[in-house]
């Protein structure tokens, strides 16, 4: 899932290899990693009515990653910075879209340029292709299977405690998305400590994992967090507390 940044160092010009950029797109022009492409978060969500970071119409997005070159033949490195959780939720949605040859580059890029590696504005112009979505729905779940899931599946807030405290899914677990965040420019903490981090809070791995936060971005965080710490059935509630609220659903 995560590729490390003297891989992709070495392998910067392979014409197989996608590298997005997450960050705002004013970043991206002051300076990016060579060969980058700009795409935000933004452009991989649909907002509902009330205000929920929903996966993304698979029709409507489908062209804009084939206008970046991406296809299902190429490998995506996402790309982001240390404590935005942006990186991960664009690399779940390539997922849920069925591009499984996606990988998270394991540094932030304000680690790359204080490593002194390569930093250029010149933008790269892709080759446009076709990219033809496949999606893969069990590593997402809407409110209603969710329902149903309580006291079944362990489901993790991955928000702050003041905002757990506040109202949170019944029988849910406070899990910080920054309790597993990395040291010395790793956007994520090593295997060996995540896994002593899920053991140390009880999460048994026998259950289903559904991470949740306010909008999906920190969720998507900590959804990798667990993927990197073994557990394998891991979803992510994308629509998390602001479409469970709306649809006033039973909180605790």
């Amino acid at each position: 899932m995560f590729v490390q940044y003297t891989w992709l160092k070495e392998n910067l010009n392979d014409p197989n290899l996608v590298i997005i950029d997450t960050r705002p797109k004013i970043a991206y022009s002051y300076g990016h990693i060579p060969n980058s492409v700009s795409l935000v978060v933004d452009q991989l969500i649909q907002i509902s009515p009330a205000g929920a970071h929903l996966a993304p119409d698979p029709r409507k997005v489908s062209q804009l990653l084939g206008d970046l070159g991406i296809d299902n033949t190429k490998t995506v490195i996402v790309t982001g910075e240390l404590m935005d959780p942006s990186v991960f939720r664009v690399a779940w949605t390539m997922q849920y879209l069925g591009h499984n040859d996606t990988k998270i580059l394991d540094a932030s890029i304000g680690t790359w340029q204080s490593l002194g590696l390569e930093i250029t504005r010149a933008q790269k112009k892709p080759t446009p292709v076709q990219f033809i979505p496949q999606i893969q729905q069990n590593i997402r779940i809407e409110a209603k299977e969710l329902r149903e899931l309580i006291g079944k599946a362990t489901i993790l807030d991955a928000r702050s405690p003041q905002e757990f405290f506040g109202g949170h899914i019944p029988g849910s677990i406070l899990f910080p998305f920054t309790d597993g965040l990395g040291q010395d420019g790793m956007l994520l903490d090593s295997q060996q400590s995540l896994s002593n981090l899920f053991s140390h809070k009880e999460i048994s791995k026998d259950k289903q994992i559904v991470c949740y936060c306010m909008h999906g971005h920190r969720a998507s965080s900590l959804y990798y967090q667990a993927k990197v710490a073994g557990f394998e059935n891991v979803r992510l509630y994308d629509g998390s507390f602001i479409d469970w609220y709306s649809k006033k659903l039973p909180l605790e």
